[in-house]
């Protein structure tokens, strides 16, 4: 079974995904905010973290920042709100889902993210 780890303070985010993504097969942990998940992620694993951009670890630094240091190999999906403006999201943020999010977009987004970011090409 996939595990996709959900950290978003919105209750009706953390709801949504779970309605979308368990029907899909999935296993679903939500929590939110970054200090429990840290905790969890500490002793479980996660095929994929589904992480609002604006949540923090404890000392302050994005969760994702948090969670990549925690987990280099972690899969991460970022969410963030669709009308801000995504210029200087942090740099290895490869995967991302603007919010508000179509039941669709969410499944398409994760299904993407568990694949794995592409090869580079070959010369």
């Amino acid at each position: 079974m996939i595990t996709v780890f959900v950290i978003d303070r919105d209750p009706a985010v953390r709801l949504a995904a779970r309605r979308v993504l368990e029907p899909a097969g999935f296993t679903v942990i939500a929590v939110a905010d970054a200090a429990a998940a840290l905790a969890r992620l500490a002793v479980l694993r996660a095929d994929l973290v589904v992480c609002d951009i604006d949540a923090f670890a404890p000392d302050g630094r994005p969760a994702i920042s948090a969670i990549a240091d925690l987990d280099p190999s972690a899969q991460i999906l970022t969410l963030f709100p669709k009308y801000r403006d995504t210029a200087g999201m942090l740099p290895y943020v490869r995967n991302a889902l603007g919010k508000p999010f179509t039941e669709s977009e969410l499944l398409t987004k994760v299904r993407r993210a568990l694949v794995g970011p592409a090869p580079p090409p070959s010369p």
